[in-house]
């Protein structure tokens, strides 16, 4: 079995009409991408900005007459730009392709359900891609995982902000830290948290909450990997959670938004180390 794919090349001002052509001519799928590799960060609430430039394809069915359906679209003034068949696949498996066992320095690695735990490996994260943002391929990510691995975590308490599925929060704990409290504004990343916990044997020492139950205490370690504008905004409220000897690691900053973040704690945080990966920037902070 397959699929056709037929994919429009159009501005994003023609994206709802080119939608609706779509489910008119009988797509089972509509899917909007980014052609030009032009991401978007930081939309403001209730938003949901699109690029200049899109490209929107419609899956239809292997029986669907997909010349009468090019025909169509054509017919709207629509510039079909490609016209491909897709050969149906396990796609609950997908995944497994792009994400196998990685090691983020000397002793942590992050192993999905589906592989084995490599020898090598002294501590070992299990963790599957979800509906929850954070698997530690992306750089961002990829640059707290690294510290983590170097630091000592004997007794030390941690707060994960905008945790995701939990994965930096739970690192910590599987490296020895005593207790982690995971805080996101997503219901999903907090159940998707829960869950990796579980999966971890850490549910013991770890709490998952939305901003609305958080109560702000001190910690030892604060983790923040967000983005830089969040990372403005909620500069006091982290700042406070800091225990007076306390660390902090802000990570999702692009290169040129590092002196702007420094700025938001300047005179409370002294920023002693930072990582670059990928254009991104890792920021480790003492409490002043």
């Amino acid at each position: 079995m397959f699929w056709h794919k037929v994919t429009v090349a159009t501005a994003h001002q023609e994206a709802e009409q080119v939608e609706a052509c779509f489910w008119e001519t009988g797509a089972l799928s509509v899917t909007l991408t980014d052609p030009l590799d032009a991401p978007i960060y930081e939309p403001g609430p209730g938003e949901t900005p699109l690029w200049e430039s899109l490209e929107i394809c419609g899956l239809y069915e292997q029986d669907q007459d997909i010349t009468a359906v090019v025909a169509a679209l054509e017919a709207e003034g629509l510039l079909v730009s490609q016209v491909e068949s897709m050969a149906e696949r396990v796609w609950e498996r997908e995944w497994l392709t792009d994400f196998a066992p990685m090691p983020f320095g000397k002793r942590l690695w992050i192993v999905p359900t589906e592989y084995e735990v490599p020898e090598t490996a002294e501590v070992a994260l299990r963790l599957d891609p979800g509906l929850a943002f954070g698997t530690g391929t992306h750089a961002t990510t990829s640059l707290i995982l690294h510290w983590l691995d170097g630091q000592s975590w004997l007794d030390k308490t941690v707060l994960d902000f905008g945790a995701g599925s939990g994965v930096l929060g739970i690192a910590a704990l599987l490296l020895g830290a005593k207790s982690c409290c995971a805080v996101d504004t997503d219901p999903q990343a907090v159940t998707a948290t829960d869950d990796n916990a579980a999966l971890n044997g850490v549910a013991d020492r770890l709490s998952a909450l939305q901003p609305d139950a958080f109560v702000t205490q001190a910690y030892d370690v604060v983790l923040a990997n967000i983005l830089a504008g969040p990372l403005v905004t909620l500069a006091p409220q982290l700042i406070q959670c800091m225990a007076d000897e306390g660390l902090i690691v802000l990570s999702g900053i692009m290169t040129a938004q590092q002196e702007q973040v420094e700025a938001a704690y300047e005179g409370e945080v002294m920023f002693v180390d930072q990582f670059e990966q990928d254009g991104w920037v890792c920021l480790v902070g003492r409490r002043c």
